[in-house]
């Protein structure tokens, strides 16, 4: 519902003859009391946040490509060590090919920034986790009268800046072979069998390695229950080999869904389903489970005046060890849109970590304020 085109609002872009340029930049100030997500060393400061990004897609009768380039730099007024810069370069080309077939290539470069509030962050006041991403995926799909065959091969590397994160260092290989059938014009059948290899640059601070190869598959759909109710979801298993004999290898549950209803021409309600297996820098632990849940309620009081509500539970569970992260996270927001190429927008984040492991709980209050501008 807040993407949906709205007339006098709207961004127009720049006219670039074939393509068109999206450019927006915000500002806003934050206020965080609990800027380290910390248990006892809880301090509160304001953060100035300065955003750009630069969207370029095709304008094309055929075949689409999308460059988007987004920047963020963080100024902490008190914590000045904490300061952080953040940017993404991400490319898509799609290329529509003879009888319904398509080939999709994507890669990013990324400077990232480990949040606080991440099970991974090792916690204190040091300077923030800063890491390099690479990535790059190719995949094909050939559709012959209902049928659809693919294949999918992606690989994802992650370096870290600091030499104390070192063993964090990895790289990813996926290879997939997505298929379906379109059951009908709005219902699409799934299925995925997958072969994903981890490859860690060093060993961890016990001296374990946390090498792996996994096989799973996932069987599921996507359809339009009613014209104002859409559902798509995933379900199959992950089977880790891992190549530390500490570590005991696992047949693990994996998830992925998501449901938008379109309750009112001005209100949409949307949900979010997730269980994933992601690899894990903690001592002792060869990766760990994420469980997410979440919902949001999305408004439009007036066609300029749009709010939302959002709330969402995680659940960490990293294996070998008994630690278990749960976390609740509930926020408000509302954006004015003065015009085509002004708003302002609010925001409150209220979020609370339980942890089995010592001084790992926390809450967190985010109050932000901001100023939006596209052309």
């Amino acid at each position: 519902m807040l993407d949906r085109p709205r007339a006098g609002y709207d961004a127009k872009g720049l006219d670039l003859g074939g393509f068109r340029l999206f450019p927006r930049l915000s500002v806003s100030e934050t206020y965080d009391d609990n800027i380290f997500a910390d248990e006892s060393n809880t301090q509160d400061d304001l953060i100035t946040s300065t955003a750009a990004s630069l969207r370029l897609q095709s304008e094309w009768s055929r075949h689409d490509l999308r460059v988007l380039g987004q920047v963020r730099n963080q100024v902490f007024l008190d914590n000045g060590d904490q300061d952080r810069t953040e940017y993404v370069v991400r490319p898509r080309l799609r290329l529509d090919l003879a009888e319904r077939n398509e080939l999709v290539a994507t890669a990013e470069q990324s400077r990232r920034v480990v949040g606080r509030d991440d099970p991974e962050d090792d916690g204190g006041d040091d300077e923030p986790t800063e890491f390099d991403r690479y990535f790059a995926e190719l995949r094909y799909t050939h559709r012959f009268n209902r049928v659809f065959i693919g294949s999918e091969v992606s690989v994802r590397r992650d370096d870290y800046i600091s030499s104390g994160d070192a063993d964090r260092d990895r790289i990813q290989y996926r290879f997939g072979l997505p298929s379906g059938y379109e059951l009908s014009a709005i219902t699409d059948l799934k299925f995925e069998p997958f072969y994903r290899v981890r490859d860690f640059d060093d060993l961890d601070d016990d001296g374990d390695n946390r090498d792996s190869q996994a096989v799973g598959a996932t069987l599921g759909f996507d359809t339009e229950v009613t014209r104002l109710f859409h559902v798509g979801l995933d379900v199959g298993f992950i089977a880790n080999d891992f190549e530390d004999p500490d570590f005991d290898d696992s047949l693990d549950l994996i998830v992925d869904g998501d449901a938008t209803w379109y309750v009112t021409a001005l209100t949409t309600v949307k949900g979010r389903l997730a269980r994933e297996d992601i690899a894990s820098n903690q001592p002792g632990s060869s990766s760990r489970t994420r469980t997410t849940v979440g919902g949001e309620v999305q408004h439009e009081l007036q066609h300029n005046i749009l709010v939302n509500a959002q709330a969402r539970y995680v659940q960490d569970d990293f294996r070998e060890t008994d630690r278990i992260d749960d976390r609740a996270i509930f926020g408000i927001g509302g954006e004015y849109l003065i015009n085509r190429y002004v708003s302002l927008a609010a925001d409150y984040q209220f979020e609370q970590r339980w942890s089995d492991e010592e001084d790992r709980d926390f809450t967190r209050n985010l109050v932000t304020l901001g100023l939006r501008t596209r052309f």
